[in-house]
C-alpha cells in the first residue's frame, strides 16, 4: 500500500522527523511505500536536504520504499546539484527518474 503525503510551499526537517516518528505505525497499516509530492516546494535549506536523507534511510530500515515525488523546479535543482537525485528515489511528474536522467546526460547510463 502506499501512503502519499503533500509537502506545502515549505519542506521543514521538522515535519520529516514527525513523519519518520510514525513510521512504525505505517508499516502495522501494511504501507510499503511513502510517496512524497513535493511540487509545491519552494522554500528549504541544507538542513532539510540532508533531514530528506536521514528520513529516507529511516524508512529503509524499516522496509519501507520513499520517493520524492514530482519535485518543483527549484528543489529538483537542489537535488541535482548535492547529488541527491542520483541517491534517492525521485521522479519527475511524468513518472520518470530524475537520477537516471542525470546520470544518461553524464554518459553514465543506470
Amino acid at each position: 500500500m502506499i501512503q502519499r503525503v503533500e509537502a506545502g510551499r515549505e519542506l521543514a526537517a521538522g515535519a520529516l522527523e514527525q513523519l519518520g516518528k510514525s513510521l512504525p505505525e505505517l508499516v502495522n497499516q501494511g504501507v510499503t511505500c511513502i510517496s512524497v509530492d513535493t511540487s509545491k516546494v519552494v522554500e528549504f535549506d541544507s538542513l532539510t536536504l540532508q533531514a530528506v536523507l536521514e528520513f529516507d534511510a529511516l524508512a529503509r530500515s524499516r522496509g519501507l520504499e520513499v520517493v520524492i515525488d514530482k519535485p518543483s523546479v527549484v528543489l529538483e535543482q537542489a537535488l541535482v546539484i548535492t547529488g541527491l537525485a542520483e541517491r534517492l528515489d525521485v521522479r519527475d511528474p511524468g513518472g520518470a527518474s530524475v537520477g537516471d536522467r542525470v546520470r544518461a546526460a553524464q554518459g553514465n547510463p543506470s
